[in-house]
């Protein structure tokens, strides 16, 4: 019995089928590869951005009277409350006993101490720098009527106080100096880190990477319009904070010859109100 093999215009043939189906499989998983490679880096770029944005928006938008310090197009420097409380009234020179609040613990915790800032009659604030917290016990300075430690709250001795002693029964806060900027990141060399530092500590590498052109604009005016930091009409004009956050992946996706980039716009209005 005789048996048929396969001519050669055959074998030609599947093997050119399987030549195409195995380029298009091959292109197929690229193409996979290749998406997931971008959604991976979107992804990363879009948490970048959030937790930025996270971690800046509870604090800025804390500024009052007075409190914004400094503002250029790649930082900005702030009084951040971090405690608020009422002040019982002097107990020596430059020093009064204040009832706080139950304020954040960690926050508290980890506070590098700025200054006091005591409410006027007009209801501004009246800030004082370089005060001095301790831990107090001194109940009986406590002695005008309805101030007391709440359950959860402080008693607290600010010393070195330069300025007029807040009376009895003024609100008070006790606040921080912040800085945030946009500057090298240490944590991947060559790329744009966002930093946080206070008071005298050292700067703090927050989230990275982020593309150059990252940053803050001030807003001003009623309509909260959005310019360039400093504003011309100086630091008692802003009312806000505009962020610019282009969050960038750490490395190209698969396909591309450049990191990916997500950007996020947030205004961040606060009270700023001339002293």
């Amino acid at each position: 019995m005789n048996s048929r093999g396969f001519t050669l215009v055959e074998l030609l043939v599947g093997t050119l089928v399987m030549a195409i189906l195995g380029i298009a499989l091959v292109r197929l998983m690229l193409s996979d590869s290749r998406f997931v490679s971008h959604q991976e880096a979107m992804v990363a770029t879009r948490q970048t951005a959030r937790g930025a944005l996270n971690l800046m928006d509870v604090e800025l938008r804390m500024i009052s009277d007075g409190g914004l310090q400094a503002a250029r197009p790649d930082s900005v420097t702030a009084h951040i409350p971090y405690a608020f409380g009422v002040s019982c009234g002097q107990t020596g020179v430059g020093q009064i006993v204040s009832a706080l609040v139950p304020p954040d613990s960690l926050l508290y915790a980890n506070a590098v101490v700025g200054g006091m800032a005591h409410q006027q009659d007009n209801g501004t604030y009246d800030t004082e720098p370089g005060v001095s917290v301790a831990s107090s016990t001194n109940m009986s300075a406590c002695s005008a009527d309805s101030i007391f430690v709440v359950p959860g709250g402080r008693l607290v001795q600010i010393s070195d106080i330069a300025g007029p002693i807040p009376d009895a029964g003024r609100i008070l806060y006790l606040y921080q100096d912040v800085t945030y900027r946009f500057a090298s990141s240490a944590e991947i060399p060559g790329r744009l880190a966002l930093w946080r530092k206070s008071g005298s500590a050292a700067y703090e590498e927050l989230v990275a990477p982020f593309d150059t052109s990252s940053g803050f604009r001030c807003l001003v005016g009623m309509g909260l319009q959005p310019t360039t930091c400093p504003p011309a009409g100086g630091l008692d004009s802003v009312r806000g904070l505009e962020l610019r956050l282009v969050a960038a992946s750490e490395y190209a996706p698969r396909g591309s010859d450049k990191p990916t980039t997500f950007e996020l716009i947030a205004r961040l209005p606060f009270l700023n109100k001339v002293n």
